[in-house]
């Protein structure tokens, strides 16, 4: 499982370096608020680092964007 971890800080979302890098996306989906840090993806075995609780989800729009954005670096 590929995750992307979400940072809370206010610098990703007022900085123009950020706002304006493909590698920084905001997210506000439900309780989620907060800027995706593609640069920073990882590899994880759910069955060692989850307990299994879905806690928000993206919507099909989001992960569109995420995907496209990440595949340009593979």
């Amino acid at each position: 499982m590929l995750i992307v971890p979400i940072s809370t800080s206010e610098k990703y979302r007022t900085l123009e370096k950020y706002v304006k890098s493909p590698l920084f996306i905001r997210i506000d989906t439900g309780e989620i608020h907060g800027t995706a840090l593609l640069q920073h993806i990882r590899a994880v075995d759910p069955t060692k680092r989850s307990d299994g609780e879905v806690v928000a989800t993206l919507s099909q729009q989001e992960i569109s964007s995420i995907r496209t954005k990440i595949q340009q670096f593979f």
